[in-house]
């Protein structure tokens, strides 16, 4: 899975933190994902700070070949606005594979 990072009023520490935070949670998405799937698969995070008061929006884009998903969340720090929006995403994975079945 190819993993792109865009960011707004980010701090270089929480940049670096979101990065290697992705990496341990990434196996949660492959074991929804088919193999064949997961290869060509891109996860876009984007991540902003708001301007106005301390929270973070977390949006990730997940598009493999034949589908396209998107989550978004708002939260005080960078991993728990993250770790939602990573909810949600897997949320929406398991509705498709339901209605598959």
């Amino acid at each position: 899975m190819h993993i792109q990072f865009s960011y707004k009023f980010v701090a270089s520490k929480d940049k670096k933190f979101l990065e290697d935070y992705i990496e341990k949670k990434k196996d949660r998405v492959k074991t929804l994902v088919s193999e064949s799937d997961y290869e060509v698969a891109r996860l876009e995070i984007r991540s902003e700070k708001f301007a106005k008061k301390e929270a973070y929006k977390v949006e990730l884009f997940l598009w493999t070949p034949n589908l396209q998903f998107r989550s978004s969340e708002d939260d005080h720090t960078i991993n728990e606005a993250f770790d939602l929006a990573l909810d949600k995403l897997i949320i929406q994975i398991r509705k498709y594979h339901e209605k598959l079945t």
